[in-house]
């Protein structure tokens, strides 16, 4: 299992190594990602995935994990899933991870995230000062079906798209 933190880590429970120490003080990770990549290497051991963060929001958490990783960490049945929840004591959702470039690449988490809403698109918002959001679309009919607040839901994808994202509903 490839995890942000490195394998000794992985497998003790209390300590870091100092590689990994340092990347936790500058922020390069958090105590999140170091408690997930624990818990799931203890559930699924050496198997062939990668983790690449967790990101928490409300009572909700969202692991990210490499492409084709989604079933493997959801396990058999949601086990692996259920055995999180216990132990984290929140809701969890499990996304591919995807590299921002542009609107498409937010549409894909955004539809992975908003799941089962609909996202209806993507937009780029221009402000008026300079800089930019991304604006993502959901028909105001699958308000309802949200997995959060859209609030909570703007929080978790823009950590992940390391930019501002509003959701809106049309």
């Amino acid at each position: 299992m490839k995890a942000p933190i490195c394998e000794v880590c992985l497998k003790t429970d209390d300590i870091l190594c100092p590689a990994d120490e340092k990347k936790l003080q500058d922020g390069v990770i958090s105590e999140l990602d170091v408690k997930v990549a624990r818990l799931l290497y203890r559930l699924i051991g050496d198997a062939d995935m990668e983790f690449k963060k967790a990101v928490e929001a409300g009572d909700l958490i969202v692991i990210v994990v490499g492409e084709g990783d989604v079933p493997i960490t959801i396990g058999k049945g949601g086990k692996n899933i259920k055995a999180l929840m216990r132990e984290l004591g929140k809701r969890i959702r499990v996304i591919e991870a995807v590299e921002v470039k542009g609107t498409d690449d937010v549409k894909k988490l955004a539809t992975d995230l908003l799941y089962p809403a609909g996202v209806f698109g993507v937009n780029i918002v221009y402000k008026p000062g300079g800089g930019t959001y991304y604006k993502v679309l959901v028909l105001n009919r699958d308000r309802r079906k949200l997995p959060e607040k859209a609030e909570v839901l703007e929080s978790i994808l823009s950590q992940i798209a390391g930019e501002d994202v509003k959701i809106n509903f049309i």
